[in-house]
């Protein structure tokens, strides 16, 4: 009648429950919860405290020992059981400090699953003021889940907790995971940082630091709305290594054929290697905010200086004005994700860069160098990594300057005749990366449609020569199939003076750590018969030509044979 309860410790010792998920969607617990509701009571007038006025209780405390609760679900054939559950808190009250213990282990048969959970803290309740508190929180969770290894650490000096408000002026976490799926196969994180949520305002405002294995960061985000929130956010990075992370990206690779540029092109990778693109998650988010890193890596790209401004709305997340230095050079532009249609699309302009080390990082062989810039315009859809890439479509330009295309040196093949046709009427060979043809200029220009970038106006001049080129590149494969015609330019030394006027066909072709190159010599010789270099190379076989054959171009070409004995 006084309105105030007081009792010992509440113990329970050894309890055991199922909860039984069957496969008609019954729960064996229906019959426990069923049955007719009685009719409420009429309203009476209080008794005891006023109305309104905080019930008084004093309880010794909770003692939960060894318990045990089993979920089977009998649809998805998954079972989870939580066991050795132990709780033991001291004196419970209206207004009460009392310590806290908590310890449980959770299993779970998809993915397998074992974790080891422990919580310890002081509580301080205050129910006539509706107020309470966790002090001293130091929570912990470790086990597996898959192949997956973790150890989980949480620590709080306090968090406090009111009608309408959750405060926590200090939080502490710390993360070390083993996973087979990472390259680096573990990675180690610390987090500090302060959050508070007003449910009222529905407002979440946190800030943090983070320290992820080499990487230090910061960040600010506020979020307004809880139906449907409204992020902002500033990001601050260091440096970051997203490759110690990120699956490695699988080789590409070639078409049926074997060659490059073919109608007949490798079927789209396996689930297992062609990770599915997944943009949902966007269509939702109403996000805007800045990022910065100062140094990051992204499968062997390396960028510096990065500055991007973010808005997502609609399903659109643009990324609008974008920025950073990478190789010795500068990138501008912006990029554009349709989560609703699983389209990206991106438009960037790279500006007195250094295309080797760039090259080198993104293909892992030495296919070109020199300074000066690129430009892209191009977008592709598709539900995988690999659909995307063999759809892709645009364009893209590039002119660079003092450079060289490696892999051949066409001067050094011109001005040693008697050793490039070792192999007969054409000169074939793989690519040599100690082999180079330098260049003064260089320009190009592509047209890009499902994955193959198609070029037809490159042109390279050097003091020696003057290089023009045309055919593809194959992205989604990996690969070239490309033809430049080299030719003599006037005023090229004495020892190229033969071949003046005359051009010379080399094929380059195969997957981009391989490529191969062929010299079309029976082209030379029928260009040469018809005209002034004929003539000088006459005199540069002298006996060896037969006399009276009937095809010119054939004569010269079997004296160019002739030399394959000396």
């Amino acid at each position: 009648l006084s309105g105030r309860l007081e009792a010992g410790t509440a113990s329970l010792y050894g309890l055991r429950a199922t909860i039984e998920q069957r496969a008609d969607g019954t729960r064996n617990l229906d019959d426990l919860m069923g049955g007719a509701k009685p009719k409420p009571a009429a309203p009476q007038a209080p008794s005891g405290p006023a109305a309104g006025s905080t019930p008084q209780f004093e309880l010794g405390g909770i003692e939960l020992v060894d318990a045990e609760v089993v979920y089977r679900d009998d649809r998805s054939h998954h079972t989870l059981t939580v066991s050795k559950l132990n709780l033991r808190t001291g004196r419970l009250a209206t207004r009460a400090s009392t310590p806290v213990d908590f310890s449980a282990s959770i299993a779970a048969t998809e993915p397998p699953s074992n974790i080891d959970l422990s919580l310890k803290a002081t509580a301080d309740i205050d129910l006539v003021e509706h107020a309470f508190a966790v002090r001293g929180l130091d929570a912990r969770a470790r086990g597996h889940s898959g192949a997956d290894q973790f150890d989980l650490a949480l620590q709080a000096p306090e968090v406090s907790f009111s009608r309408d408000k959750i405060s926590v002026a200090k939080i502490a976490a710390d993360l070390e995971l083993q996973s087979p799926a990472l390259p680096a196969k573990s990675l180690r994180m610390k987090l500090d940082g302060s959050v508070s949520v007003d449910s009222r305002a529905q407002d979440v405002a946190a800030q943090l630091a983070a320290h992820l294995d080499e990487t230090n960061a910061t960040m600010r985000a506020d979020v307004h709305g809880f139906s449907a929130p409204r992020i902002g956010f500033d990001v601050n990075v260091d440096r970051l290594n997203l490759d110690r992370y990120l699956p490695a990206a699988a080789p590409a690779k070639a078409g049926a054929s074997g060659q490059p540029g073919t109608k007949t092109r490798t079927a789209t990778a396996t689930k297992a290697e062609d990770p599915k693109v997944d943009l949902s998650a966007l269509q939702s988010l109403d996000l805007l905010g800045e990022v910065r890193i100062g140094a990051l890596q992204v499968h062997n790209l390396k960028i510096e200086k990065m500055k991007i401004a973010v808005k997502a709305a609609g399903g659109h997340l643009d990324a609008a004005p974008l920025s950073a230095n990478l190789y010795q050079g500068a990138l501008s532009g912006s990029a554009r994700v349709d989560a609703n249609t699983n389209r990206v699309a991106a438009k960037l302009a790279l500006n007195d860069i250094a295309i080797e080390p760039l090259v080198k990082d993104l293909t892992g062989t030495d296919l070109i160098e020199g300074r000066g810039g690129v430009k892209l315009d191009v977008m592709t859809a598709g539900a995988t990594v690999g659909a995307m890439r063999h759809a892709l479509d645009g364009s893209a330009s590039l002119g660079l300057h003092d450079g060289a295309i490696h892999g051949i040196n066409i001067a050094q093949k011109l001005r040693d005749v008697k050793a490039v046709l070792s192999g007969g009427a054409a000169q074939s060979g793989m690519a040599d990366d100690t082999q180079k043809t330098d260049f003064s200029e260089l320009t190009a220009t592509f047209a890009i449609n499902n994955g193959v970038a198609t070029n037809n106006d490159l042109l390279a001049t050097s003091p020696l020569l003057r290089v023009n080129g045309a055919g593809t590149i194959d992205i989604g494969a990996g690969a070239l199939d490309y033809t430049v015609q080299a030719s003599v330019v006037p005023g090229a030394g004495s020892d190229l003076a033969s071949l003046r006027g005359v051009t010379v066909p080399v094929h380059l072709s195969g997957p981009f750590a391989s490529l191969s190159y062929r010299l079309d010599w029976n082209s030379l010789a029928r260009q040469a018969a018809k005209t002034k270099a004929g003539e000088e190379l006459k005199k540069l076989l002298g006996g060896k030509l037969k006399q009276g054959a009937q095809s010119p171009d054939q004569n010269l070409n079997d004296a160019l044979k002739g030399l394959l004995g000396k």
